[in-house]
C-alpha cells in the first residue's frame, strides 16, 4: 500500500442531495486530460459523499484497443481487496463467531511449531492490522520456494500458512500478505464456509459485479492491465502467465468497477456516520481507526482536525487508490489499468484535481433541470 498522504480538503460542509449516481463531464474531461498527458490507457474516478456518487471515465480497454472504458469495467483493485476480508471479519465477530482477539492456534492448533514461538499469540487483530510478524510474500521472488501440492484453495491457504509460520518474524507493522491470507483461514473455520463463497455471497447481495483475478479472464472487454517491458507499455493478454495464486485472494486478488466499487466506499460512509444494518457504527469506527497507522484493511492519518482513511492497491498492471474522510462524508477512488511511477504520479495528481472541481462537479448536478 503506497502511504502517500497528500490530500487538502477544503469544502468541511456535509452535501446534503438525493441519493444518486451521477455521470459527471467534469471528471471525464479531467481524466481524458491526464489519459493524454500521461500515457494511461484508461483511467477512471468517482467523488463520493454519503448520498451521491459522481463518477468519470476515459481511455480504452488497452492500449491496443479502440473500446472506451465505461462505468461497467472491471479494473484490479490489488491490495484494496484487504477492506474486504477485513469486513468479512467483521460479519464474523457480529454474529460471534470471531472476536478480534481470537488467537490463531486456536483455530488451526495443527499449525503450531514449538520451533517458533514467538508466533503463538498471534490474534485476527494483529493479523488484520500486520502486526502478527508474518513475512511479507509482496514480492514474487517469495512465492518461489513455496510447495503448495493441495487441490482445493482452502486447503492450499493452511499448507502456505504452515510454511510462514515456519520462518522467522518480521517487525511488527510490517505489511503482510501472508497474514491476509491466515486472517482468511479464521474467517472460513469460524464461518463454516470458503472465503469465495462468502465474498460471492455479499457481492450478490449489493448487486454488484466482480471478478477474482484480472478482469480480462472474465471477458475481453474488461481492462487489461499494463506494465513496461523493454521500456513499452505492454498490455497483458488472459493467457499471460503472470498472475496471483489463488490462495492469495483475501491479500488482493478482486476486480470491480468503478460506480460498484464507489458504491462500496459508500457504505463506509454511511455506515461510519449511522447505523446501515451492514455492520455496527462501532464496528465501521473499529476499521478505519482502531489501529493508528494501520487498522482493518485501511491505512488512516490525522492531517490538520481531520481523520483520513485510506488504502493503495496494486499488482505492478494496475493501481487502485481510494481515500476517506468519513466524518465529513467525503471520498475519492481512482482507479487504472497501468501503475508505473509515472502513472501513480498522474493519480495523486488526480486526486487534487478532483479535490480542486468538487463544487463545479456537484454544482452541475445542482444545475440539471
Amino acid at each position: 500500500m503506497k502511504k502517500i498522504i497528500s490530500l487538502c480538503f477544503t469544502l468541511t460542509t456535509t452535501i446534503m442531495l438525493a441519493q444518486n449516481t451521477q455521470h459527471s463531464k467534469i471528471i471525464d474531461s479531467l481524466l481524458q486530460a491526464s489519459v493524454k498527458e500521461n500515457n494511461i490507457p484508461a483511467i477512471a474516478a468517482a467523488v463520493i459523499n454519503s448520498d451521491n456518487i459522481f463518477y468519470g471515465t476515459a481511455g480504452t480497454i488497452s492500449n491496443k484497443s479502440n473500446e472506451a472504458v465505461t462505468n461497467k469495467t472491471l479494473f484490479h483493485i490489488g491490495s484494496n481487496t484487504k477492506a474486504f476480508t477485513s469486513f468479512l471479519a467483521f460479519q464474523q465477530i457480529e454474529k460471534g463467531n470471531l472476536s478480534l482477539e481470537t488467537p490463531f492456534y486456536s483455530l488451526f492448533s495443527e499449525l503450531k511449531n514449538d520451533k517458533n514461538s514467538a508466533y503463538h499469540s498471534i490474534t485476527l487483530k494483529d493479523l488484520l492490522s500486520h502486526n502478527a510478524q508474518v513475512q511479507p510474500y509482496t514480492d514474487g521472488s517469495e512465492f518461489l520456494s513455496l510447495k503448495i501440492t493441495a487441490k482445493t484453495t482452502e486447503l492450499k491457504r493452511v499448507e502456505f500458512a504452515q510454511q510462514v509460520l515456519a520462518q522467522p518474524t518480521v517487525e511488527k507493522g510490517t505489511y503482510s500478505n501472508a497474514g491476509y491470507v491466515m486472517a482468511a483461514m479464521m474467517i472460513e473455520k469460524s464461518a463454516k464456509k470458503s472465503y469465495e463463497d462468502l465474498l460471492a455471497d455479499f457481492m450478490k447481495q449489493q448487486n454488484w459485479d466482480y471478478s477474482f483475478g484480472f478482469p480480462n479472464k472474465k471477458s475481453l472487454n474488461h481492462a487489461w492491465g499494463h506494465w513496461l517491458e523493454n521500456n513499452e507499455l505492454t498490455a497483458l493478454p488472459p493467457t499471460h502467465s503472470y498472475k496471483l495464486e489463488d490462495f492469495m485472494l483475501s491479500a488482493g486478488d478482486l476486480s470491480m468497477n468503478i460506480t460498484d466499487y464507489a458504491a462500496w466506499l459508500q457504505l463506509h460512509l454511511k455506515g461510519y456516520n449511522s447505523e446501515t444494518g451492514i455492520l455496527k457504527q462501532e464496528n465501521f469506527k473499529k476499521i478505519h481507526f482502531d489501529v493508528d497507522n494501520y487498522s482493518y484493511g485501511w491505512g488512516n492519518a490525522v492531517q490538520g482536525n481531520q481523520k483520513l482513511s485510506f488504502h493503495d492497491g496494486s499488482t505492478a498492471t494496475f493501481y487502485t487508490h481510494a481515500i476517506l474522510i468519513p466524518e465529513n462524508k467525503l471520498g475519492i477512488t481512482i482507479f487504472a489499468n497501468a501503475a508505473d511511477e509515472k502513472h501513480v504520479e498522474a493519480i495523486y495528481k488526480m486526486q487534487q484535481q478532483l479535490i480542486s472541481q468538487l463544487k463545479k462537479i456537484i454544482n452541475a448536478y445542482n444545475s440539471k433541470p
